[in-house]
């Protein structure tokens, strides 16, 4: 009886499978001061640099932020995604905050998942802000 409890534990742990988040460092991004860089200026061009790295774009989860997400690894035990998102920000101090997250969803296990996360799309997208001269990233500090 006690072998077909561990079986039945055994079986329904992989079945069940986990969800492991890591985050990027938050930033906020900061018009230039020959910039009038809207909202719906900056979501256009985030949306359009993204889209170019194979990101799917929308605004649909909230009107007031872009949410966009990729496909990193689809295997049929597990899968990962990365997701991108800009927040409008409170005010001078921060206009818009950028953040990125990896979600892993499947049957490997958390312990065998790197818990740290760096996104070089995110890093290119600062990169393309400044070199537009429409704005700059920086990182936010805790």
């Amino acid at each position: 009886m006690h072998k077909i409890n561990v079986l039945v534990v055994l079986s329904l742990s992989f079945i069940a499978g986990c969800t492991n988040v890591a985050s990027d460092s938050a930033r906020t991004i900061h018009p230039a001061p020959s910039s009038s860089l809207k909202e719906d200026t900056l979501f256009a061009v985030a949306s359009e640099f993204f889209s170019e790295e194979g990101y799917q774009c929308d605004t649909r989860h909230d009107p007031s932020a872009l949410y966009c997400a990729k496909e990193l690894r689809d295997l049929y035990i597990h899968q990962t995604q990365s997701v991108v998102q800009i927040y409008p920000g409170q005010g001078e101090a921060r206009p818009h905050t950028l953040v990125a997250d990896r979600w892993d969803e499947g049957l490997i296990p958390g312990e065998f998942i790197a818990s740290e996360f760096t996104n070089p799309d995110v890093k290119a997208f600062c990169e393309y802000l400044q070199a537009q001269a429409l704005g700059s990233c920086r990182l936010i500090e805790y």
